[in-house]
């Protein structure tokens, strides 16, 4: 079944046949443009500022030689020798500083790093899944984002993306990492990955894909919503998983949806994947029709 003109108009296809793409919101992005906007705003006010104060010294200097030439041409030659001090106090004073523009700030280069990880994961699936499979970007509800929610006949997948560096661990909904440099070398240990409210990755997407598995499994012949976390940095490696509480945890270079969908839910499903898509995107734009309220 075909999905309706709106929702059509916004899927593409990223290779011939390939799976399909449905961007719902992009706020990583958005945040991302917005911190760039800002210091490139920021810099040129500063710029600005530098301009009118080189026009303000050159001023200042042009009146100082004609006060001079003034009070030699009125024969007052005391005043006149004078009139050199403040002249050479201005030469020899240094111009303004021209602004340097500020370098993309930590959580700049996080939103930057987070947008680079979900495509590097939306290239990799383009390349295992057809166009019976469509990748939403951006679903949000009140209980946070999806980054990536998979739909395809065999079930939806809810996945997590996490582009760090390092050996990253967990224990229940708490993680870590072991940061190392690009020669493979431990430089830090036990550093938290968790969100601003404190949550680490899983608790993260069993919150939003929680809540869209009741919203589904009213609506539609889905009942489960499956949940994954990907590291997606090439640096990224697994160590001890401890009480896991997502279905699938996994390096990008090892994710395969539909080994997850096959041990979780079987194979031989059918779901009408247009109308759950369709669905979902409905969903979304309810809520955010409500934030904006």
């Amino acid at each position: 079944m075909p999905v309706d003109p709106i929702t059509q108009s916004r899927i593409t296809n990223t290779f011939p046949i390939a799976m399909r793409k449905l961007v719902l919101s992009d706020h990583t992005q958005d945040q991302s443009n917005a911190a760039a906007h800002k210091r490139q705003e920021d810099y040129e006010r500063a710029f600005a500022d530098y301009e009118n104060a080189l026009a303000q010294r050159a001023q200042y200097g042009k009146s100082l030689s004609e006060n001079s030439r003034r009070l030699l041409r009125d024969r007052r030659y005391f005043a006149w020798i004078f009139s050199f001090i403040p002249r050479l106090l201005n030469a020899v004073s240094s111009d303004p500083s021209a602004p340097m523009k500020v370098q993309a700030g930590r959580d700049e280069m996080v939103w930057n790093a987070g947008s680079d990880g979900e495509q590097r994961v939306l290239d990799a699936l383009s390349g295992q899944l057809g166009d019976e499979c469509v990748a939403i970007s951006g679903y949000r509800n009140p209980s946070g984002e999806i980054d990536l929610l998979l739909v395809c006949p065999d079930g939806v997948l809810a996945i997590e993306i996490k582009y760090v560096n390092g050996k990253v661990y967990c224990d229940g909904d708490r993680w870590w990492r072991d940061k190392s440099d690009k020669y493979g070398n431990v430089v830090e240990r036990n550093l938290p990955i968790a969100d601003r409210k404190g949550r680490g990755p899983s608790a993260q997407v069993n919150a939003s894909a929680g809540r869209l598995q009741r919203f589904l499994a009213e609506r539609t012949p889905v009942t489960v919503v499956l949940r994954s976390v990907v590291l997606s940095h090439p640096q990224s490696s697994i160590g001890d998983m401890r009480y896991q509480t997502v279905d699938e945890i996994s390096t990008l270079d090892a994710f395969d949806p539909r080994e997850v969908f096959k041990r979780t839910v079987g194979t031989g499903h059918q779901l009408p994947v247009d109308d759950l898509v369709r669905t979902i995107a409905q969903d979304h734009c309810y809520h955010e029709s409500r934030l904006k309220r």
